[in-house]
């Protein structure tokens, strides 16, 4: 089975988030895509952090009953820091069968280098990068070579273009697994702009599926 994970905080989950996973359901051909909220990010401060039951169950209403998007409270439940590589070692532990792809967006890839145990978790599952807000061939340009200048000066200077004409890299001399970039239609939404939205009294309604803008406003989030 193809199994993308795709964690972060979801705070709150929007339909940049749910774009994203749709690119990433297309594109690796996944059988089945996890939604993983964190309890507690290690990398960076979660202002305004609404409780991880929130989160979770904000995450379940935007999935619309999609039989292939599942939901995980495996981070929720282990409680403290929430480390990728703990959860991708005990999934791949559960299901030794499937081929796992790591689902993130560009912030969170330009800071793999500094995840806990990075190179067990680039053994353990491809890492697909899906970025948002690129509309010019000249820009793709751009980002693709800043994508491979990364992966090549932080990960491992192993990795080479995959030579399809897609935008995936190889590493030819190492246990590590391919590194894939994918481009989704150019959207300017992230949670922090939702967040500053309902601070300030203004709709969201655009961003977010109706039924995640009515458990906010039903709850009092973010205020």
């Amino acid at each position: 089975m193809r199994t993308g994970l795709f964690g972060g905080t979801f705070n709150p989950i929007h339909n940049g988030h749910l774009m994203a996973a749709r690119v990433a359901m297309e594109k690796l051909c996944l059988d089945r895509l996890i939604f993983i909220p964190c309890y507690l990010p290690p990398h960076k401060p979660a202002p305004c952090l609404a409780s991880a039951e929130d989160r979770l169950a904000m995450i379940r209403m935007a999935m619309h009953s999609d039989s292939r998007y599942r939901v995980s409270d495996a981070e929720i439940r282990r409680g403290g820091p929430s480390y990728t590589i703990d959860t991708i070692e005990a999934f791949s532990v559960k299901n030794p069968d499937d081929d796992i792809f790591l689902i993130m967006g560009m912030d969170a890839f330009f800071e793999l280098h500094t995840w806990k145990d990075r190179r067990r978790i680039q053994e353990i599952a491809q890492v697909a990068v899906i970025s948002r807000g690129v509309d010019r061939k000249e820009d793709k340009d751009v980002l693709q070579n800043r994508v491979e200048g990364y992966i090549q000066g932080r990960l491992s200077a192993d990795y080479r273009p995959d030579g399809t004409g897609e935008c995936c890299w190889h590493c030819i001399t190492d246990t590590l697994k391919p590194v894939c970039l994918f481009l989704a239609d150019p959207v300017d939404i992230s949670s922090s702009q939702v967040r500053e939205n309902l601070i300030a009294g203004l709709s969201v309604n655009p961003w977010v599926p109706a039924a995640v803008d009515a458990h906010i406003k039903k709850n009092g989030l973010y205020r």
